[in-house]
């Protein structure tokens, strides 16, 4: 019994070297999706739209997100006084709908109108981050246009494009009249 804890010892302490040596990165665990969906319910549960959203867009895995947006009605998420949705969580949401646009179209189309919509521009946290995302939507959105012309979507998705324009316009006006551009910087 004895040698075989010491050769056990010895078998796990030449790993350990060798893993030393060769300078190996420690892996970085996975959360299963399952956990994750676990989380999200139980957030979704407790009225915590907020974390239910973070956590699936931490993972950073668009079936995540797809699976808040599938529990939750927009109108249960935006239709209060206030956003319950953090801006940094708006913003994220806003980004990773974009990516794809052919699939689960409708319900992307209706919370990406929604996050838009109370999109907080004076907000510190993001309002540098605002251009990046909303031109990247905007250029998913244009190809979503052009690649489907007969799509019956495709009249709210220029209305989206429309609303995405006016917040770069609104947040072009704010940075010009804070006083942050002016030909004296260029």
């Amino acid at each position: 019994m004895n040698d075989a804890i010491r050769e056990h010892q010895a078998i796990i302490g030449s790993t350990v070297i060798n893993a030393i040596k060769s300078r190996a990165v420690t892996p970085i665990p996975t959360i299963d999706k399952s956990e994750i969906k676990y989380n999200i319910l139980h957030n979704l549960q407790q009225g915590e739209l907020n974390g239910a959203f973070q956590q699936a867009l931490s993972a950073s895995d668009l079936s995540l997100v797809m699976f808040v947006c599938e529990k939750v009605k927009p109108s249960q998420v935006f239709g209060g006084p206030a956003c319950p949705l953090q801006q940094p969580v708006l913003l994220s949401l806003i980004h990773q709908l974009s990516a794809d646009l052919n699939t689960n179209t409708k319900l992307k189309q209706e919370f990406l109108q929604e996050a838009l919509v109370n999109l907080n521009l004076d907000d510190s946290a993001t309002n540098s981050h605002i251009p990046v995302v909303i031109e990247a939507l905007q250029q998913k959105l244009m190809q979503f246009i052009a690649n489907n012309p007969g799509n019956e979507m495709l009249c709210n998705m220029k209305m989206i494009l429309m609303a995405s324009e006016s917040v770069l316009q609104k947040q072009s006006r704010k940075f010009v009249s804070s006083g942050a551009y002016s030909a004296d910087n260029l």
